[in-house]
């Protein structure tokens, strides 16, 4: 049974609460169903924390950046990590993202962290494909089904790309122009967000530097810069994608539009669009959409990738 976001966590909360919550779950479910805002909300409880993702006790992998796979040497730290004694309180939390991307030797290697978690550690797998993990990993850890989450509005990032979007929409010229033009606003985008995860982990790391010197002999302050250096890297993948979902959601809501069905957000570009776009064409430009966002997942050259989509997505006739 899939349960809304909200009840999961306050199924995991009551868990937690009474004693009860086990040592390792697997939450599945959609992309933007919400699991991972679920694992961190419980996460904060645990530690007693208000930014969990700057807590020295939270540890997380996920696919890393060039081959779009966890790697073994990062389930090594991540156990390195579990087995050590907590910095502050006495729980750890762990987290693996999109569990189902495991290297072969990554997912047999912790098995064993699995089958034998250390005391006083709490372990979350998140999967989009459950189909793709090992069984073996999938039956050491207790299933929880999360349903598809209610869509959330765009950020300020996802605010412009979208008017940026709608601009080039309502007054169309050179579909080539606007592909470039589009690229170019999702590039600079990007470029932003990027430098603001950099600029977060780097504060993160000092943060935790007078902690770590004063109680580790200096090799688990490297070992901390390199995973969040890792961390930084997969938030920008992850906000990359999520900026390829909000052009792929205007379109989604254009074609609810067409379909006489209510849009998620109300936009008034979305509505004068609807009548004069055949719902053929819109659905042809979510493919375009789909097939850019596999593009950069198969490490594709980014900005390439991004061009081209979007010469696609243009010269699609209305």
């Amino acid at each position: 049974m899939a349960f809304p976001p909200q009840h999961a966590l306050d199924r995991l909360i009551e868990a937690q609460a009474s004693g009860r919550l086990a040592h390792a779950y697997l939450l599945c479910g959609p992309r933007g169903s919400g699991k991972h805002d679920v694992i961190e909300r419980l996460a904060a409880r645990i530690l007693g924390a208000d930014d969990v993702r700057k807590h020295p006790d939270f540890h997380h992998a996920e696919p890393e950046s060039k081959s779009r796979r966890i790697l073994i040497e990062q389930i090594r730290r991540l156990e390195h990590a579990l087995r050590s004694k907590p910095a502050i309180g006495p729980r750890k939390v762990a987290v693996i993202r999109e569990a189902d991307r495991l290297q072969p030797q990554a997912a047999n290697a912790f098995l064993k962290t699995l089958e034998e978690p250390p005391a006083g550690s709490h372990i979350f797998l998140t999967s989009s494909s459950p189909d793709a993990l090992l069984e073996t990993i999938v039956s050491r850890c207790i299933i929880v089904q999360i349903q598809a989450g209610i869509a959330q509005p765009p950020g300020e990032a996802g605010e412009e790309l979208l008017a940026a979007l709608e601009a080039l929409i309502a007054k169309p010229g050179s579909p080539t122009r606007a592909a470039f033009s589009l690229a170019r606003t999702f590039l600079d985008v990007l470029g932003r967000e990027r430098e603001r995860i950099r600029e977060e982990a780097a504060e993160a790391l000092k943060a935790e530097q007078t902690h770590y010197k004063q109680s580790t002999d200096g090799a688990w302050l490297e070992e901390r810069e390199e995973q969040l250096k890792a961390l930084s890297e997969a938030a920008a993948l992850r906000t990359r994608a999520e900026l390829m979902q909000t052009l792929s959601g205007w379109f989604a809501d254009l074609l609810r539009v067409q379909h006489g069905s209510v849009a998620a957000f109300e936009r008034p570009v979305v509505r004068a669009q609807a009548a004069a776009t055949n719902p053929k064409s819109t659905l042809r430009r979510i493919a375009a959409l789909e097939e850019t966002a596999s593009a950069l997942d198969r490490n594709i050259q980014e900005a390439l990738a991004i061009e081209a989509g979007f010469l696609k997505l243009f010269t699609i006739p209305a």
